[in-house]
């Protein structure tokens, strides 16, 4: 009489098995699938905010140059070094000169790849290439969440030698993350 509970109890635990081993409905496996490739994804890159970590008077290396009509004195540049000359908000600008922050995307994933806008309204220029009088410039570029990027607007040209307000911007998604205001004098 023994035997017979453990035999039943055998019984069960291989029908138990194979019921589990039974193929899915169609429906059940591709939301088994979808599941697992929710999980396999890389959570999307979400910007919280910036912090400045430093501002003022900045120099560079250029190192690429291109036309933009996005910007009132016509360039774009990416550049590299930046060194901080003189921490102030009230720069005496020449030809040269840059304004502009040092500042960190705060979000996730850290040391994740993201794009933002650096926008600059400024006194009133005539961009070069179109005619257009201007008085916001801006230009997309890549960014890392956690690490120190730089924001600067160069005195390049004599016709961007203007003097007024200068405020740079960091936005994303059409809201303004962080921003500094400069007060420019030129240079005699």
């Amino acid at each position: 009489m023994k035997r017979i509970p453990s035999l039943a109890l055998a019984a069960l635990a291989t029908l138990a098995l194979l019921i589990s081993l039974a193929p899915a409905t169609p429906a059940q496996a591709a939301k088994a699938k979808q599941a697992a490739a929710k999980k396999a994804e890389p959570a999307p890159a979400r910007i919280t905010g910036a912090k400045v970590l430093e501002f003022g008077v900045y120099t560079s290396t250029v190192a690429k140059r291109e036309k933009s009509s996005s910007v009132a004195d016509g360039i774009k540049d990416r550049a590299t070094d930046f060194k901080l000359v003189r921490k102030s908000t009230l720069v005496d600008a020449g030809l040269g000169t840059g304004i502009g922050m040092k500042y960190v995307l705060l979000g996730t994933p850290k040391g994740a790849a993201v794009n933002v806008d650096v926008v600059v309204r400024h006194p009133a220029m005539v961009n070069p290439e179109t005619r257009e009088s201007m008085t916001r410039s801006s230009a997309t570029f890549e960014r890392v969440i956690g690490q120190g990027e730089h924001a600067v607007w160069s005195f390049d040209t004599p016709e961007g030698l203007v003097p007024g307000e200068y405020v740079i911007e960091i936005v994303s998604g059409g809201k303004v993350l962080v921003q500094k205001v400069f007060r420019v004098k030129i240079r005699k």
